[in-house]
């Protein structure tokens, strides 16, 4: 990915661009009043200054997660596997394939540090008190990163300020963090990626009652790929049990988008159409023949059969 000043969740804050988003995942949860973010990014830090900021439309209470979380998610997700037996002679094509005066300053709300990180929440202020503030607390806000916080800002929301307190480099996924806040709707904060220089991509999980799709404006614009959709009966994890809160139908969403100055609205979500299962397959087909004889003839001797496996071979394809 390019390096960008915004990723899908926020913004990358950084000087001389020493802080990239790789990758990003997400996992969702909403009981009607309280939502839950458990969020994973693939970082590269190259300096002390690296930071990210994460609006929330309340005060966030900020934890840590685990990787088995996501562990989990990749099980429950996994394609279906499939034995298909062919004779010689059927059809066996592939088939499917798939410089203002000074402002109001935020008011700090709570401060945890999640191993290399330091997380803190922050309420109120103006765009003028919130630079400030994050001016004088380690992050370089540039001026196409802050001026996405103004809508925010406006509304009332508030933000999650995550910085390294280390200077030693950091490549990889870092570890999980939990966001949990108040909220009247299942939101997922995009705007401040309106800021960013290169193609954009969010991978998510949503756990609801029914199949979720977006809904927010900016959806026809994008390329939101249903990847899963199916009832998970069984939750091994603490931290997904707590996060899916009784609400077991599990969406994957694969979002891609390519002109992020394009972008005007936060994710939104609603009931798909129906709950139709969207899953993939692995399809292991077996080719049999009779030995010795045309296909299409079989011969009954005494009740002995001899069937030969002659080749197996692996296909991937969608179901749903």
């Amino acid at each position: 990915m390019t390096p960008a000043t915004a990723c899908a969740c926020g913004g990358v804050v950084s000087g001389g661009n020493s802080a990239r988003v790789d990758s990003e995942t997400a996992v969702l949860g909403w009981d009607g009043t309280r939502e839950t973010v458990l969020m994973r990014l693939g970082m590269r830090f190259d300096g002390a200054d690296a930071a990210l900021i994460v609006p929330t439309p309340t005060p966030a209470t900020v934890s840590a997660g685990t990787a088995a979380s996501f562990s989990e998610l990749s099980r429950l997700t996994a394609p279906e596997v499939v034995t298909e037996y062919h004779w010689f002679g059927s059809d066996y094509s592939s088939g499917d394939t798939s410089g203002a005066a000074p402002g109001s300053g935020p008011e700090v709300l709570g401060q945890v540090q999640l191993g290399p990180l330091e997380a803190t929440t922050l309420r109120g202020g103006d765009l003028t008190g919130v630079r400030e503030w994050l001016d004088a607390n380690g992050y370089q806000l540039r001026p196409e990163v802050s001026a996405t916080l103004d809508p925010y800002l406006r509304e009332g929301w508030s933000f999650v300020a995550m910085r390294l307190t280390s200077a030693k480099p950091l490549s990889g996924a870092l570890d999980p963090v939990r966001l949990t806040f108040d909220s009247d709707r299942l939101v997922y904060p995009m705007r401040m990626s309106a800021a960013a220089t290169g193609h954009q991509s969010v991978h998510l999980y949503v756990f609801s009652d029914h199949r979720v799709t977006r809904t927010d404006a900016d959806t026809a614009g994008q390329s939101s790929i249903t990847e899963f959709a199916a009832p998970v009966a069984e939750l091994t994890d603490p931290d997904l049990t707590a996060l899916a809160a009784g609400r077991t139908y599990l969406t994957e969403l694969a979002v891609s988008i390519p002109r992020p100055a394009t972008i005007t609205t936060d994710f939104a979500f609603g009931p798909a159409a129906n709950d139709d299962i969207v899953r993939d397959r692995v399809v292991s087909r077996e080719y049999v023949e009779i030995l010795g004889f045309p296909a299409g003839y079989v011969l009954l001797v005494a009740g002995l059969s001899v069937i030969g496996v002659i080749a197996g071979v692996v296909l991937r394809r969608r179901t749903g």
